[in-house]
């Protein structure tokens, strides 16, 4: 696969996962249980592409200091992104604001984009497999976002608008990130590398596993887990992507 075509595949992929998301809310809105069967398999998936693309890159990389440093400063980006965002999210008690809510859902979008976008920089399999990986959770986050949006009272001609501004901006987290990794070789790429490493495990971690457990979760659940790790193994194998 062409550098050229995965860059379509990663711009177009999760950008139309987020219309499609807030387009099929209209028919169907999954229930809690089913929506933390999907975190946990959006979890196995995004655990899987740095296990099996990022890892053994950076294992065998020369620039170790590069790999630390970009590490601790991914894993401090995230937790300030969290920081910001966190007062945006709804609690039991005090439902967020429509604005704070969408401040919320667009920094993850970007920083998704951004994250696909780095990978890209690695070569074109492992882009397109990150870029599969987060595309189910842009996916339900959008359409998850919409719900909201519209028990809200929001009409369905704004909740499309905020939809297709959202695939927008994850779309412009994929090209800024492509670009600027384009001029990073040796160490400086290592190390952004790392930075998306670091990121990707705090996705899973701190925000996909967390809050599946806070839903509905059934002794059977964390099987979607490991349906998603083993997947996206069998997709590189069976597909050379």
């Amino acid at each position: 696969m062409s550098l050229s075509t995965s860059l379509l595949i990663c711009l177009l992929v999760p950008a139309v996962s987020v219309l499609a998301g807030g387009l099929v809310v209209r028919l169907w809105t999954p229930g809690k249980t089913t929506l933390a069967a999907i975190q946990h398999f959006t979890a196995g998936l995004v655990l899987s592409a740095v296990a099996v693309e990022l890892m053994p890159d950076l294992v065998a990389s020369p620039h170790f200091a590069a790999v630390v440093i970009g590490f601790v400063v991914g894993v401090a980006f995230m937790l300030l992104i969290a920081k910001f965002t966190e007062p945006a999210e709804s609690t039991d008690d005090q439902p967020a604001s429509n604005s704070g809510l969408l401040f919320a859902v667009g920094v993850d979008l970007f920083v998704d984009g951004l994250l696909v976008g780095t990978a890209l920089s690695l070569g074109a399999r492992q882009g397109v497999l990150i870029a599969i990986a987060l595309t189910i959770e842009a996916f339900f986050l959008a359409l998850s976002t919409s719900s909201t949006l519209g028990s809200r009272g929001a009409t369905h001609a704004k909740r499309f608008l905020i939809t297709l501004l959202l695939s927008v901006l994850i779309v412009a987290g994929v090209l800024i990130a492509h670009v600027c990794s384009q001029q990073l070789t040796g160490n400086l790429l290592d190390g952004t590398l790392s930075f998306a490493t670091a990121a990707l495990l705090y996705l899973v971690v701190e925000e996909l596993l967390v809050e599946a457990h806070l839903r509905e979760d059934r002794a059977t659940t964390p099987a979607y887990f490991f349906a998603g790790f083993l997947l996206l193994y069998i997709l590189q194998y069976l597909l050379g992507v």
